[in-house]
């Protein structure tokens, strides 16, 4: 297989990794969400408010941080994606054109410049095409990236949601019972809601780790992209630049030989030069013994 061959082997198998979501891990349930989640206004504290608990809401507000920071725009994300998926699906359609297009037109072609510029078309074909698969695999990690951030918010959003679930249950009984304590269950329950908000905070954490790991294995294949994507680039430079060395000896040899043939015209150019060196000794034998006279240019235009 060619270098050309096994660059866009490579890239195509990147690209199935990317679309496989073979970088997201177990920690966020092995699985993506739906893309417009990503773009879903939640307000999981809001039911410690409408519950009566106002107080603590601001006390555990440090909760729904993660979750505003997970938040993006899923328009956004899916028509960059589209964008750049088609783009890339059109310069291998360009690519698989011209690869087909090749055959018909070299087929009576024979010799080592035909091989030649057969091996170069193929390889130009498959520098083509990885570079519309680089494309492709950018637009289904754009895309996996958006979904995988969707399911983390999702969970994000649940964990708060348990946790806040907790807090309610655990103020609603201390208020009960803050008549026969003097208040004094309310001002326990509070640590206590609290401490329940950072265990859940710890959980929120870890989902945001495995967010961060996924997103780095993600990253390693991007960059397997790009070094694709490059690499490709640079080939096709240097085959371009081979075939115009090539038609550069061509030309060379083309022009040495047409100066060749002006320096040294054919010998039809002095046909009447030896006529003329003929006629001239048929009339010195008129004069054996001395050489026949010549005219003077001035006297032969005045004659």
């Amino acid at each position: 297989m060619t270098d050309s061959g096994q660059l866009l082997a490579d890239l195509k198998t990147t690209t199935k990794a990317v679309e496989n979501h073979d970088w997201v891990s177990a920690g966020l349930g092995g699985a993506t969400t739906a893309l417009d989640l990503l773009g879903a206004s939640q307000d999981p504290l809001a039911a410690l408010t409408s519950a009566g608990f106002g107080m603590i809401t601001e006390l555990v507000r440090f909760l729904e941080e993660p979750l505003k920071q997970l938040q993006g725009n899923p328009d956004s994300v899916s028509s960059h994606s589209q964008g750049m998926e088609g783009g890339g699906q059109q310069v291998s359609s360009v690519a698989d054109d011209y690869r087909q297009s090749t055959g018909p037109e070299t087929s009576e072609w024979s010799g080592s410049s035909a091989s030649s510029y057969r091996d170069n078309s193929s390889q130009h074909a498959d520098c083509v095409e990885a570079v519309g698969q680089a494309g492709i695999a950018m637009a289904k990690a754009a895309t996996g990236a958006g979904k995988v951030v969707a399911k983390a918010q999702q969970e994000v959003g649940g964990l708060i949601s348990e946790a806040v679930g907790q807090i309610i249950q655990l103020m609603t009984q201390a208020f009960a019972a803050a008549q026969a304590t003097f208040g004094a269950s309310i001002a326990a329950a509070i640590p206590q809601a609290v401490a329940i908000a950072t265990q859940y905070g710890g959980q929120i954490a870890q989902k945001l780790g495995v967010l961060l790991s996924d997103s780095d294995n993600l990253l390693q294949l991007i960059t397997s992209v790009t070094q694709g994507l490059e690499a490709a680039t640079q080939l096709m430079t240097k085959l371009s630049e081979a075939s115009k060395s090539s038609s550069g000896e061509d030309s060379s040899s083309s022009d040495s030989s047409s100066q060749a043939s002006s320096r040294y015209p054919a010998s039809s150019q002095y046909a009447d030069s030896s006529d003329s060196d003929s006629d001239s000794d048929s009339a010195d034998s008129q004069y054996p013994s001395q050489s026949r006279p010549r005219i003077p240019v001035s006297t032969a235009q005045q004659s």
